[in-house]
C-alpha cells in the first residue's frame, strides 16, 4: 500500500492498480448536502481519479447520531447534485439493506453485486479521527482504495460543514450561500433542522 500526497489535494492510499471501471463511493449523512459535496464529485471526475461517483446516503448512523429522515436526505442529494455534470448515481442501497449503515457491509455488498468495478472510498479529513470506531477499518482498506480529502487551507473543496449549516438554520443565521437554492427551499418547506439536536 502506498500513501501519496497530492499538491493542494487529497491523500491517496493505493492498494491495487488502476482499472477501467473505477467507481468513487461518496458516503455520508448528507444532513444536509452542501456545495462541498458537489465540488467533491466534480473534482474527482475532472482529475480522472474516478470514472463515476456513487453517492451513498447513510440510512441509520452506526454511531447513533440523530439524522433527518432518510427520505428527506435522499431527495436533497438528488436536488443538490442535479446540476453536477459528471457521471453520478445516488443510491438508496443502505435503506434497502436496512439496519445500521456500516461502511464495510455496504462495500462488501457493492463488490458482490458489481464484480466488474474497482471501488474507492472517499473520506473527509474531518472524519479521520473516527476511523478507530469504524467496523473493521483494516478490512475496508484491504477491499478498497481510500482517498482522503482534507478540509481547510489548501483543499480544492469549499470548507463547508453540515453541522455548521444546521446550527445556522436553528439560530436563524444566513446559510443559503453554503447550499444550492433548491436545498434552502426544501429545508424551509419541510421545516427541517429547526429543533435542537
Amino acid at each position: 500500500m502506498i500513501t501519496r500526497p497530492f499538491a493542494r489535494g487529497p491523500v491517496l492510499i493505493r492498494n491495487n492498480k488502476r482499472k477501467r471501471n473505477r467507481i468513487a463511493l461518496l458516503g455520508g449523512s448528507f444532513n444536509p448536502p452542501h456545495i462541498g459535496h458537489a465540488a467533491i464529485c466534480k473534482w474527482l471526475i475532472d482529475r480522472d481519479i474516478a470514472d463515476e461517483v456513487w453517492v451513498v446516503p447513510c440510512f441509520v448512523h452506526p454511531l447513533g447520531k440523530k439524522l433527518a429522515p432518510f427520505e428527506h436526505r435522499l431527495e436533497m442529494c438528488k436536488l443538490a447534485l442535479s446540476k453536477v455534470r459528471v457521471p453520478l448515481r445516488i443510491l438508496d442501497i443502505e435503506q434497502k439493506m436496512g439496519g445500521k449503515s456500516w461502511t464495510l457491509r455496504t462495500i462488501e455488498h457493492l463488490i458482490k453485486h458489481h464484480p466488474e468495478a474497482e471501488f474507492c472510498l472517499i473520506t473527509g479529513g474531518d472524519i479521520e479521527s473516527e476511523f478507530e470506531s469504524w467496523q473493521n477499518f483494516k478490512r475496508i482498506k484491504q477491499l478498497v482504495e481510500i482517498i482522503r480529502i482534507p478540509r481547510g487551507k489548501g483543499s480544492p473543496i469549499p470548507n463547508v460543514s453540515s453541522t455548521d449549516i444546521r446550527s445556522r438554520i436553528r439560530m436563524g443565521l444566513p446559510y443559503k450561500n453554503l447550499v444550492e437554492i433548491e436545498i434552502a427551499v426544501y429545508v424551509i418547506t419541510k421545516a427541517l433542522y429547526r429543533d435542537e439536536e
